[in-house]
């Protein structure tokens, strides 16, 4: 909370936080009038127009207001965020290792074609 500042009021327009004019307007986008409307949005679903900086920037504001979203006081949604993170890596890490093991496949289907070729027969 910003010292010698008064929480908002749920019933407080966006303007009162001082948010940019692009998170503002994508919470107006959604249907966001109030700090109240705010506070009823589920931010662990995607918001359209609020991307993870202007979600930090809403909760860093919201935060300073002396209204925490309901979110950030439960561990849940940071939760279910990392377990998202956690399931993309594995997808890539996956990916990445069977790139891995057609490329030795093929080396060693190269290698076998090689050996098998009589002596002498080489590309010049």
């Amino acid at each position: 909370m910003e010292p010698n500042h008064a929480p908002l009021s749920a019933e407080a327009s966006l303007e009162d936080l001082g948010l940019s004019v692009r998170t503002r307007n994508a919470l107006k986008g959604v249907g966001c009038i109030t700090v109240a409307d705010v506070l009823g949005l589920s931010l662990d679903r995607p918001v359209r127009g609020l991307g993870k900086l202007a979600k930090e920037e809403l909760l860093t504001k919201l935060e300073r207001a002396g209204v925490p979203h309901p979110s950030e006081s439960q561990p849940s949604g940071e939760i279910t965020r990392l377990e998202r993170h956690l399931e993309r890596m594995q997808q890539r890490v996956d990916a990445a290792m069977l790139s891995i093991s057609k490329e030795l496949r093929a080396a060693r289907q190269q290698l076998r074609r090689l050996r098998m070729r009589p002596a002498g027969s080489g590309r010049a």
